[in-house]
């Protein structure tokens, strides 16, 4: 009996070290292939493009800063989306809200932000972010052959990554965020890889929710180590809308009248 119970003991340890040793394996093909060692020299990265949601297209410009700062710009109808991270704290600018004043990000949305800044992808030193990894295995997607890697954030938030077999780019992310209670499923397909400076990226990235397309976005242009200043990831200062500037005018007319009033009847 203890013999049979030494055996069941090693094989589990065994299995465990070989499916740890596979997902290495397999994620050292991948960053090999997409060039990560040249991207890991980069300190900054400026991309534009254009995104589609809703039959709408609008133009965007992202920036990108080590150690994790991330800047968003989309042009909507003659206004300006903004959404920023600067490495502690996120927050947007919603031209739909009717205000051009800054509104912080909190909550799973600023982690989702937070998630995006990441200049080198969640894969890359996974555990050193405090993800659990696990390769589940391979599966059939469309036709292709992937490898399934699930990477498990602290708050229980879960990530699968799909990475052909063959040609060891990412095609698929799937990410089941936790908001409070409850969960939030998307999947985020990328295509049309292009290399630049060495470094194999996807120009294509289509967002689905519930099977259908949220967003399509193609990127045009990128440049790494693109010069731009860190403030533009500070958070601005409200700014004082004409209508305050108004009803301060309008109290001080309304003193100035008070005091000529007084002043008439000291006269009288």
């Amino acid at each position: 009996m203890n013999k049979l119970i030494k055996f069941i003991f090693a094989l589990a340890f065994s299995t465990f070290g070989l499916q740890a040793q596979d997902l290495q394996e397999v994620l050292d093909s991948y960053f090999k292939t997409i060039g990560q060692d040249k991207l890991v020299e980069h300190k900054s990265m400026m991309a534009k493009g254009k995104s589609i949601q809703q039959g709408m297209e609008t133009n965007f410009t992202m920036y990108q800063k080590r150690p994790g700062s991330f800047r968003l710009e989309v042009d909507i109808q003659g206004a300006q989306m903004i959404q920023v991270y600067d490495g502690e704290k996120g927050w947007m600018i919603a031209p739909w809200t009717g205000s051009m004043d800054p509104i912080e990000i909190s909550g799973w949305q600023l982690d989702a932000l937070a998630r995006q800044s990441d200049f080198d992808g969640m894969l890359y030193n996974f555990k050193e972010k405090d993800y659990e990894g696990e390769l589940i295995g391979t599966e059939d997607m469309e036709g292709t052959e992937v490898f399934k890697i699930k990477l498990t954030a602290k708050d229980g938030s879960v990530f699968y990554h799909y990475i052909d077999s063959d040609n060891y780019v990412l095609l698929k992310t799937t990410s089941i965020m936790k908001m409070g209670d409850s969960e939030v499923e998307s999947d985020t397909y990328y295509s049309n890889y292009k290399e630049k400076d060495g470094i194999i990226m996807p120009y294509s990235i289509e967002s689905r929710a519930n099977g259908q397309t949220a967003s399509q976005v193609n990127i045009t242009e990128v440049v790494f180590d693109a010069e731009f200043d860190d403030s533009i990831f500070a958070m601005p200062e409200k700014q004082e809308t004409e209508d305050n500037d108004n009803d301060v005018k309008h109290e001080e007319d309304d003193d100035d009248e008070g005091h000529d009033n007084d002043d008439d009847k000291g006269r009288k």
